[in-house]
């Protein structure tokens, strides 16, 4: 899943990288980086359109999911 590219890194990140801890305020949620930008394919969702994320997380609840740049905070 997890694949090389560019990432368009928002001030709000402050410079996320891979093994940071983050606050996904989307999700209210903590996790680590454990991936930088991929591409969720639709058929594994059942929907019409592939998703495409800027960092692949490992959240507090045991998920991996995509997140979006401006959704995350880097915990300091």
């Amino acid at each position: 899943m997890a694949g090389s590219g560019m990432t368009t890194i928002a001030p709000k990140v402050g410079g996320c990288e891979l093994g940071n801890m983050v606050h996904d305020y989307g999700l209210g949620m903590n996790g680590i980086v454990v991936g930088d930008a991929f591409v969720e394919p639709a058929k594994e969702r059942g929907a019409s359109h592939d998703l495409k994320w800027e960092w692949l997380v490992l959240y507090e609840d045991g998920d991996l999911q995509g997140a979006d740049t401006n959704d995350l905070q880097v915990i300091t």
